[in-house]
């Protein structure tokens, strides 16, 4: 049986409205029914109170359905999932804004200059830095599949010469991405360091013209003779530190994976550029990484040397106490014996005795049980 529009009573309804559920059919019908029945057409009031005698009303002929329980429920329902929804969004979107640092309000989020992850990646020890932290973020490390090789993320920060005028220029900062591991640091460079290189360090005249090709550009800066370095860390450290230590790079005759095995970076490489090692700033020193590796051994070693020594001091003083003693036994057996009297031996073994039970109240020992009944 096909249902019709209850303000025409001819087409078969397509609408209903959103207030009483009153059956139309089109346009003309809607205004119709909101004119004639004084319906807004707006959604129900689920603050309003009904009456028992309209819900009874409600009920259609079967008493099988009743569209104010209907509305009410679909209203619970849609109440429920946009709640749900709204919590898991928010648990998404602020995941580590609602993170639980347990009951304590005293308690304090872990600090992040402690220990922190690292991974090796082609022979590099990387730390890694927690999630959400700018440097975190600007690495696009990866293995690239279809060059079949690592890419890195360099960071390249070029000091300019140092001049004697009042206005120096700034350093200049720039972070490059898919480095090949197989390219040396020349190569590696990209345009714009290069463009920045020559502004710098006046690697070609302002006549000359500019190198097009990579090779031309990696030539002329290998004839610059630029100085490059990067910060020395300890191989094994899994701290977030600073550190002002730098190591001299070989930019031409080693490829970047070389450069950088069995040494310590954050997150990505950081590549220092001046034309001299005068011009680093005063803050850094430069050190020499086969010293600084061969520390740590030395200082080992001499640990282990100290406590050799100490314990044959140790040996060669118990071996004299042990001779003292037995010259002094061998003295006392030649002694000729001496008479004592036998109150003298009471008073000595009073003497000898009474140690024993200071020590005994100075231990805090308490027996429990006494010998007294013994006595009768």
């Amino acid at each position: 049986m096909v249902d019709l529009c209850e303000i025409c009573q001819s087409a078969e309804f397509k609408y209903k409205c959103p207030k009483c559920f009153k059956k139309t059919c089109s346009l003309p019908c809607i205004k119709q029914h909101k004119s004639q029945d004084n319906c807004s057409g707006q959604a129900h009031d689920p603050t309003k109170y009904i009456d028992k005698e309209t819900f009874k009303s409600a009920d259609d002929e079967k008493h099988e359905s009743n569209f104010l329980v209907q509305r009410d429920y679909q209203f619970l329902t849609k109440l429920r999932r946009s709640l749900e929804v709204e919590m898991k969004d928010g648990r998404l979107n602020n995941k580590r804004v609602l993170q639980s640092f347990g009951n304590n309000p005293n308690t304090k989020r872990a600090r992040y200059d402690q220990e922190c992850q690292r991974i090796i990646r082609r022979g590099v020890n990387c730390i890694l830095l927690p999630k959400g932290m700018q440097r975190s973020q600007m690495n696009k490390s990866k293995w690239d599949k279809p060059l079949d090789l690592f890419v890195w993320s360099i960071e390249w920060i070029l000091y300019p010469r140092k001049k004697t005028s009042s206005t120096q220029a700034e350093p200049f900062n720039h972070i490059s991405h898919r480095v090949k591991e197989t390219d040396t640091l020349l190569e590696g460079m990209g345009k714009i360091i290069y463009d920045k290189c020559c502004e710098f360090y006046q690697l070609a005249n302002v006549e000359e013209q500019m190198p097009e090709t990579k090779p031309e550009r990696t030539q002329r800066l290998l004839e610059g003779r630029l100085k490059f370095y990067t910060k020395w860390f300890p191989y094994n450290t899994i701290r977030i530190a600073d550190s002002k230590q730098l190591v001299e790079l070989n930019p031409c005759q080693k490829s970047i994976a070389e450069l950088f095995k069995n040494r310590t970076v954050i997150e990505f490489p950081t590549i220092y550029v001046v034309a001299n090692a005068s011009e680093l700033p005063g803050e850094f020193s430069v050190v020499d990484e086969k010293a600084m590796q061969e520390t740590p051994q030395k200082n080992a070693s001499d640990s282990d040397s100290d406590s050799e020594s100490d314990s044959a001091d140790d040996s060669d003083s118990y071996s004299n106490s042990s001779d003292s003693n037995e010259s002094e036994s061998e003295s006392d057996s030649n002694a000729e014996p001496q008479e004592e009297s036998s109150k003298a031996q009471a008073i000595g073994s009073e003497s000898i005795v009474a140690p024993q039970a200071s020590d005994d109240d100075s231990d805090g020992y308490d027996p429990g049980v006494t010998l007294d009944f013994l006595a009768g």
